[in-house]
C-alpha cells in the first residue's frame, strides 16, 4: 500500500507535528509512505517538495500572498485563507502515483481549492482546524455563518452577503461536489459533529481518529531530578502552560488562566511557560513565572512536562489538544475546560479536571484539586499515563489508519 501524505509543512507547527507523527507511525506499519509539502525543513528523503521552475523563490512567498488577500479588506492580518493561488499539486501527486492521498493542513498558499477535484486518487482529509468547511476562517469561534453560506464575515469586518468569505464558500461547494471518493477524518468527536452539520462536508463520510504520539518518548521521568537539572524549585507546585505563541493566540485562553491564577495561593505555585517569551506579557503575573521560549527539542519538552505538577490547557477551542495528550503520556494530569476536543482526552477527576467553560474560578479550583492530595495525585498520574498509552500511542492510532486506508481503497474498486 502506497500512501501520500500532503501537508503544507513537514515539521513546522502543531498540525505538522501531528502529521509527522502519523508519517513515522505508518512507516512502522511497513507501509510505503511519502510526504508532499510546500516547505521542507527535515532531511528525510521521503519528504518531497512541490516544485516548479521558480519554486525556490515562490514557495516561501505563498503563505504571505494567501494572507495578503484578506489583508486588502481588513487592513490587518487575520487567520483567513482564500486558497486561490495556482499550484502544481496534481502534477506532483500523479508523478508519485499513490494508492491513497491523505490531505492534512493544506492552507498557507499551498493548495488552490479547485485543485482538490482534479486529484485522480481516493482522498482522505484530516482536518486540523475548521477551514475545510468555512468560508475561509480557521476557527469560527462564536460565528455560525458557515452553517449557511458565510458572507457578512465578522473576521473580515464585512457587512456584505457576497463578500470574500461567501466567494470562498461557493468555490468549495462546487469543488467538493465534484470529488467522488472523499473521506473526512477529525481528531475529536466535537470537530466530527461540526463537519456533520456543515453544508459543505455534511454529506461526506466522517471518521474520528485521534492524533497519535510516541509514548516511548513522551514518558514519565524522575520529577525531582529533572527539576534540579532545570533549576526549578522542589518545594513548589508547578503549573505548565504552553502553545505556539500561546500568550498572544487568543484561542489558547491565556487570559482565562491569568484570571485563574488570581484565585490560587501565590506562594504555593509557580508558572512555567513555553512557546512564548516574557515580552508577550502585557503586565507581570501574580504568580512567579519562568519562560522557556520556543522549544523544538522534544526531549526538552518531555522534561518540562515531567517537571510540572499539572498542565493547564485553558483553550476556548481545541480541535484535539496535543499538549494535553503529551502531558498525560508523561504522567502529568491536565486541567482544562470541558469543551471541544479536550473532552476526548481528559477524563474528569480521573486524569485531571474539566472545569466549567469558561469559568476561571473553577479552573483554579481544578488546579488546587489536582495538586492538594498526594495519594489522589499519584492515582491521577498513573491513570493519565495509562489512558495515553491505550488511546493515543502512535502504534495504536496507525493501526486505525491502515484499516481506514484499506476501506477507502476497497470503495474505489468496481
Amino acid at each position: 500500500m502506497k500512501i501520500l501524505i500532503v501537508n503544507t509543512y513537514d515539521i513546522r507547527g502543531g498540525a505538522a507535528r501531528a502529521t509527522w507523527r502519523l508519517f513515522e507511525g505508518l512507516r512502522r506499519q511497513n507501509l510505503e509512505v511519502k510526504m508532499l509539502v510546500q516547505e521542507k525543513k527535515s532531511d528525510d528523503e521521503d519528504v518531497v517538495v512541490v516544485k516548479s521552475p521558480v519554486s525556490g523563490l515562490l514557495n516561501p512567498l505563498r503563505p504571505y500572498l494567501d494572507f495578503a488577500i484578506p489583508l486588502l479588506q481588513t487592513r490587518k492580518r487575520v487567520l483567513f485563507s482564500s486558497s486561490m493561488i495556482p499550484d502544481r499539486l496534481v502534477e506532483e501527486i500523479t508523478r508519485i502515483n499513490p494508492d491513497v492521498v491523505h490531505l492534512n493542513w493544506i492552507t498557507g498558499g499551498f493548495v488552490r481549492i479547485e485543485s482538490l477535484a482534479k486529484i485522480p486518487y481516493p482522498l482522505v482529509w484530516t482536518l486540523h482546524d475548521m477551514w475545510a468547511f468555512t468560508g475561509g476562517c480557521h476557527y469560527a469561534s462564536n460565528c455560525d455563518r458557515y452553517l449557511q453560506s458565510c458572507g457578512c464575515c465578522p473576521l473580515l469586518n464585512s457587512k456584505r452577503e457576497k463578500d470574500l468569505s461567501n466567494g470562498v464558500f461557493l468555490r468549495k461547494e462546487k469543488t467538493y461536489a465534484a470529488i467522488q471518493n472523499l473521506t473526512i477524518t477529525t481528531p475529536s468527536r466535537w470537530l466530527g459533529k461540526c463537519v456533520n452539520v456543515s453544508p459543505l462536508l455534511g454529506s461526506k463520510k466522517v471518521a474520528v481518529i485521534p492524533n497519535g504520539l510516541d509514548t516511548s518518548l513522551y514518558r514519565p521521568g524522575d520529577k525531582q531530578k529533572i527539576r534540579n537539572d532545570l533549576g526549578l524549585p522542589a518545594d513548589k507546585k508547578l503549573i505548565l502552560f504552553g502553545a505556539i505563541r500561546g500568550i498572544k493566540n487568543t484561542i489558547k485562553g491565556f487570559d482565562l488562566l491569568e484570571k485563574a491564577l488570581h484565585e490560587v495561593d501565590h506562594d504555593r505555585y509557580e508558572l512555567l511557560i513555553f512557546g512564548s517569551n516574557e515580552s508577550a506579557l502585557k503586565k507581570p503575573l501574580k504568580v512567579k513565572t519562568r519562560f522557556f521560549g520556543t522549544i523544538t527539542d522534544e526531549e526538552k519538552l518531555v522534561r518540562l512536562y515531567n517537571a510540572a505538577d499539572v498542565v493547564a490547557v485553558p483553550s476556548y477551542q481545541e480541535v484535539f489538544g496535543q499538549a494535553a495528550s503529551e502531558a498525560m503520556s508523561c504522567g502529568t494530569p491536565v486541567v482544562a475546560f470541558a469543551q471541544t476536543g479536550l473532552l476526548d482526552i481528559v477524563k474528569h477527576r480521573e486524569t485531571g479536571y474539566l472545569a466549567t467553560p469558561f469559568d476561571p474560578v473553577d479552573l483554579a479550583r481544578g488546579i488546587d484539586w489536582v495538586t492538594e492530595d498526594e495519594i489522589r495525585y499519584q492515582a491521577l498520574c498513573s491513570a493519565s499515563r495509562t489512558r495515553a498509552v491505550d488511546h493515543f500511542s502512535i502504534d495504536v492510532v496507525a493501526g486505525q489508519w491502515v484499516s481506514l486506508y484499506k476501506e477507502v481503497m476497497h470503495a474505489e474498486r468496481p
